[in-house]
């Protein structure tokens, strides 16, 4: 398992490198994702206008972006209570330290469609996975569902009561700057 991190750490600050070193040597990808960050998913003409660049150059730097990697998605930012998705919580697991029981947890918390984002951390738990659902008892349900997995000794669940700030965008936009 240590290895498996390694290799994902040495994976990942290659690929950090290599983003680094291409964000300092292309302005005008900075450019074209501040512009995306800014102002949401815009025609490529408004981009290349307001960059002042032809619409292809946009069209060709955009898809050169999603091949790399970094540009992973186009999404609307929506209010998730508006659809009937009323509570937000975060669910943290302790969890068995075999790796194959781990696996199937991530598996299987994955493919929980009430799962909006699954993260292994550090420190006194091992995962955390932020939840959107309808009412009480849905979350209820879904944490004995998560509670029974094999691999899963303990959770413990946070229901966030508001939000004060969520924008992921900000420390992107900091980092293009």
């Amino acid at each position: 398992m240590l290895i498996d991190s390694w290799k994902s750490l040495k994976t990942a600050n290659t690929f950090k490198a290599y983003v680094n070193k291409m964000l300092k040597t292309k302005d005008l990808e900075k450019k074209i994702l501040l512009n995306l960050l800014e102002k949401g998913q815009r025609p490529v003409v408004k981009i290349a206008e307001d960059l002042g660049v032809t619409r292809q150059t946009i069209a060709k730097k955009i898809e050169q972006m999603r091949t790399s990697g970094l540009m992973l998605s186009f999404f609307p930012k929506m209010e998730a209570e508006i659809l009937g998705l009323s509570i937000q919580a975060y669910i943290l697991m302790r969890e068995d330290p075999r790796s194959e029981l781990r696996k199937e947890t991530e598996e299987i918390v994955k493919s929980f469609s009430q799962v909006a984002e699954f993260q292994r951390i550090f420190g006194k738990y091992d995962s955390i996975a932020k939840v959107l659902v309808k009412n009480n008892k849905e979350l209820t349900d879904l944490v004995k569902k998560i509670h029974d997995l094999n691999g899963v000794k303990e959770t413990e669940t946070f229901i966030v009561h508001s939000t004060v700030k969520d924008c992921p965008e900000d420390p992107i936009k900091e980092a293009l700057a």
